[in-house]
C-alpha cells in the first residue's frame, strides 16, 4: 500500500437528513479556507454519470460516493468532509486523520427537520418524493471522533464565524484566515 497520507486538518460536519449539514459546511469550509467534500455532491455527480434507478441503486451510489470522499480527503491536507455518515465510518474518518478530527454536529427539532425535507429540491435520483418524511438518522448523535464536537442547533441563523473559530481554536496549525 506504500505511504499513508493523514489530512492535517480535517473537519467532519454530521447530522441527521435535513438537519442543516450541507448549508452549514460550505460556509464554514469558506471560512476555514479548506476545500468542502460533500457526499450529495459526490452522489448526485454519480446519478449522472450512471443514471438513477430504484432505492437499491441509490444505495449502492451512497456507498459510492462515501468511498470516494475517502480517497479524495487524503489527497487533501485539509478538508471539510460533510454528510450522514454512519457510526461504522468513524474508524476510516479517524484513519484520514489520525487521532485528531473535529465534529461539527447540526441538529434541529423534528418539526424543523420535516419543514425542510418537504420543502427541499434535491437531485431525482435521491427519490425524496418517494419519502415524505426523512429517514431515521444513521447515528442519534455526533459519531464520537474524538474530544472537540461542537454541537450546532441550525434551527435558527448559525454563527458561522464562531463556528469556524472554534474550528480554528481546535485544528493544531491551522491560522486564521
Amino acid at each position: 500500500m506504500g505511504n499513508v497520507r493523514l489530512v492535517r486538518a480535517l473537519v467532519v460536519v454530521t447530522g441527521p437528513p435535513a438537519s442543516g449539514k450541507s448549508a452549514l459546511a460550505g460556509p464554514l469550509a469558506d471560512h476555514l479556507g479548506f476545500p468542502l467534500v460533500a457526499k450529495d455532491t459526490v452522489k448526485e455527480a454519480l446519478f449522472d454519470a450512471l443514471g438513477t434507478g430504484d432505492a437499491a441503486w441509490s444505495a449502492r451510489l451512497s456507498d459510492a460516493a462515501y468511498e470516494v470522499m475517502f480517497a479524495l480527503a487524503p489527497t487533501l491536507p485539509e478538508v471539510v468532509l460533510e454528510a450522514n455518515f454512519r457510526p461504522e465510518h468513524a474508524p476510516r474518518l479517524l484513519a484520514l486523520v489520525g487521532p485528531k478530527a473535529l465534529e461539527v454536529h447540526c441538529l434541529c427539532p423534528p418539526e424543523e427537520q420535516q419543514r425542510r425535507w418537504s420543502a427541499r429540491r434535491r437531485h431525482p435520483g435521491h427519490l425524496d418524493a418517494d419519502h415524505p418524511t426523512p429517514p431515521p438518522p444513521a447515528a442519534p448523535g455526533p459519531l464520537g471522533l474524538g474530544p472537540d464536537v461542537l454541537e450546532v442547533d441550525t434551527t435558527g441563523e448559525v454563527d458561522i464565524v464562531a463556528v469556524a473559530a472554534w474550528a480554528r481554536d481546535h485544528l493544531p496549525g491551522v491560522v486564521a484566515i
